[in-house]
């Protein structure tokens, strides 16, 4: 592509009380060899020095705009950057994570050569646990020397190696085989359409995005290039005990399996076994919880239950989950007490 007829990239960034790692991203986006790029902070309702943050970069660089909501979520922050973004394609960013400096260059040669909806590369991972004590910014520069002296090669290769993958295909050997994030990839933005990241979701609202766009026959450039940093956060909602909002790890896979309709029987047994390990995973965290916690969730267990028992009865499905997930699936199915009981014992004593 020549130089003057480079197209917009708009990435678009949800701010949540992100004062701590937010410099760090926007550092990280401005320093993107792909120079045209319109960089939107949809900060939304932050409570911490991230609007200010927001409002400072937005003053400082051209490139930068700063809006500001009331608090809605991640889904409906994202929601807002699509509506208000300018550019022919559009990426999503975490505000605690940052990109390799060549990633969005990247991600537009591998959409434009390989003439798709969405570009896709993989990832790594940093972050700290707070007990051990090991510096973050240390793990970053680590990252960053190593990124500094392979990524152009890497990337180059990578790009020729890229797999094309019909929505079909990518339900399969994508969103199935747990590529459910909406982030380290590229869109065109007139692929998009109309599709939105289904609001108040906290978890697996990506997938959900994905999956539509994947229904509706995109064509997916998949790169194993590792061009995007995922932070480990231990404020994320994946890392803590039993909340309420982690009931939306099922919900967002029985919506899965509405988006599937009459999707190839493969697919949905696919889809039905994930749900099945997403109901154990919940009923997990539900296990650990002292007896009187776990009365006052009475209907949650229930409807781990009751998705265990309703999937777990079918063959095609149940063949589908490894060996130890069908030996918890077997047990919990018949004696959901026990399992219970069995699971609080083993991890609380």
């Amino acid at each position: 592509m020549e130089k003057g007829n480079e197209k917009t990239v708009s990435i678009i960034v949800p701010v949540y009380n992100g004062e701590k790692y937010l410099k760090r991203c926007l550092e990280s986006l401005l320093c993107q060899t792909w120079e045209k790029t319109e960089i939107l902070l949809v900060d939304d309702g932050s409570a911490d020095g991230s609007g200010q943050i927001c409002d400072d970069f937005s003053e400082k660089y051209e490139k930068i705009r700063a809006v500001h909501t009331k608090n809605q979520g991640v889904s409906a922050a994202r929601n807002l950057g699509m509506k208000i973004c300018k550019g022919e394609y559009v990426s999503f960013v975490d505000a605690d994570d940052c990109l390799a400096k060549n990633m969005i260059e990247h991600l537009v040669h591998l959409i434009e050569e390989t003439e798709s909806d969405v570009a896709g590369c993989s990832f790594w991972i940093f972050g700290q646990k707070e007990e051990g004590g090991r510096d973050c910014k240390r793990k970053d520069e680590e990252a960053a020397v190593c990124l500094k002296q392979t990524c152009l090669k890497k990337a180059e290769t990578c790009l020729k190696q890229a797999e094309i993958l019909n929505g079909q295909e990518f339900m399969e050997k994508g969103i199935l085989q747990s590529d459910t994030r909406c982030w380290s990839k590229l869109y065109r933005r007139e692929s998009i359409g109309s599709i939105r990241f289904q609001e108040g979701l906290t978890i697996g609202e990506d997938m959900l995005f994905l999956l539509e766009l994947a229904k509706e026959g995109r064509q997916f450039g998949c790169s194993k290039y590792k061009g995007y940093g995922y932070f480990i956060n231990e404020e994320g909602a994946m890392m803590h005990g039993f909340r309420d909002s982690y009931m939306d790890q099922i919900t967002c896979w029985e919506r899965a399996l509405e988006i599937l309709g009459g999707e190839a029987s493969g697919l949905k047994s696919k889809a039905e076994a994930v749900l099945l390990v997403s109901a154990m995973l919940v009923a997990g965290k539900l296990a650990v919880l002292s007896g009187k916690e776990r009365r006052e969730k009475k209907k949650y267990v229930e409807r781990c239950s009751r998705i265990v028992r309703e999937y777990g009865r079918h063959r095609e499905t149940f063949r589908k989950l490894d060996r130890g997930y069908k030996i918890k699936v077997t047990m919990y199915r018949y004696m959901p007490g026990i399992y219970l009981g069995l699971y609080h014992w083993k991890n609380v004593r």
